[in-house]
Formats: C-alpha cells, sequence, structure tokens
C-alpha cells in the first residue's frame, strides 16, 4: 500500500492511464455504461479489476472487499451524485438550454476529477507490480466483481465484460473472450 500522505498526481499513475485507452477504445464505454446502469457496477472499480489482471494480478474476494470499503463512501457520496446532477441536467427545462449546457459540461468535469481521485483511492491501496499481460487473470478479476452483484450472469452481461476483456487485450477475439469468461463461469 502506497503511503496515504505521499502525493501522487492522479493523472500519472499507470492505471488512470490505463483506464484512459481502455475506455476509448470501440465498446469499452458502453460496456462498463450497461453493467452500471443494469447493476450498479462502479467503473472504477470494474477497470481496476481489469488493469491488475492486464498486471498479471489475479484478485480473490479479500482483495475486492477491501477496495470496495476504501472507494464506496467517495464513489456514493461524490461521483454517482455527480453523475446523476449530470444526467439531469441533461433533460432539465427550467433554464435557458445554452446556460444549462455550459453548467452540465461544468458537473461533467467535476465528476472526471471525482473518477480520477476515486481511482487514486483504489490505486493507493492495493500495490500491484508491473507483470506480464494475463489475459486469463483480466477475464478472472472482471468476473469475480460481476459476480458479487449477480452470481449468474445473463449473456448481455458476458458480451458487455468480453468486450472490455477485448479492449483490455485487443489480442484476444470478442468470441475468445466470451468462451473465456464462459468457461470461467463453469469452474
Amino acid at each position: 500500500m502506497t503511503e496515504r500522505n505521499s502525493f501522487i498526481s492522479p493523472e500519472e499513475t499507470p492505471f488512470w492511464q490505463f483506464s484512459g485507452i481502455v475506455y476509448a477504445r470501440p465498446g469499452v464505454a458502453e460496456a462498463c455504461l450497461d453493467l452500471q446502469d443494469r447493476h450498479g457496477i462502479d467503473v472504477n472499480l470494474l477497470l481496476f479489476c481489469a488493469w491488475a489482471g492486464a498486471q498479471g494480478r489475479r484478485l480473490d474476494g479479500g482483495d475486492l472487499g477491501l477496495l470496495r470499503s476504501v472507494s464506496r463512501p467517495w464513489h456514493d457520496e461524490v461521483v454517482a451524485p455527480l453523475r446523476t446532477a449530470r444526467r439531469w441536467l441533461k433533460q432539465q427545462s427550467a433554464v435557458p438550454e445554452d446556460l444549462g449546457e455550459t453548467f452540465r459540461e461544468e458537473v461533467k468535469t467535476l465528476e472526471l476529477q471525482a473518477e480520477m481521485l476515486e481511482q487514486l483511492v483504489l490505486y493507493q491501496e492495493i500495490e500491484i507490480d508491473a507483470g506480464e499481460s494475463d489475459s486469463a487473470a483480466v477475464a478472472a478479476n472482471l468476473r469475480l466483481y460481476l459476480t458479487r452483484f449477480k452470481p449468474l450472469p445473463s449473456d448481455d452481461d458476458l458480451a458487455d465484460l468480453a468486450a472490455i476483456l477485448h479492449g483490455t487485450c485487443p489480442e484476444v477475439a470478442p468470441v475468445h473472450a466470451i468462451r473465456m469468461l464462459e468457461e470461467n463461469v463453469e469452474s
């Protein structure tokens, strides 16, 4: 665990850099948001699971519990309310559209900063040494997190996890990613 009082710039963490790259890949943002909307998944924690696997680290239930316990207060009290406000502002009609949109963009910027800080909390909590990318570890970590919410993932859940796995490990074809996740379901 990184010393909490030492200053680490969130933008400089390998986890934040990884998140930006993977989230921008085709299908990943949509998959993350679909899982978030269907199950209340914390996208930052989901991406942390992918990042840990990409470093060759398989997480266990204890790791996941610890990560949730340290990030949940920030996520629930800061990130989620900003997301709710941003989404509501998109459909509001009380203020003129141009002013409302300007304000919504400011809230969106704050939401992104809040997510960056949540990722810093996660990054500092469990030390993950850089290692060789392990697609099986990515698949196992993603499944571990999802099955904390839903023991039997639906086909849509598996397709979304496969998109994230493929975005993390582009060498794994989407069809193979689904098979990896299905095999993990049966084991």
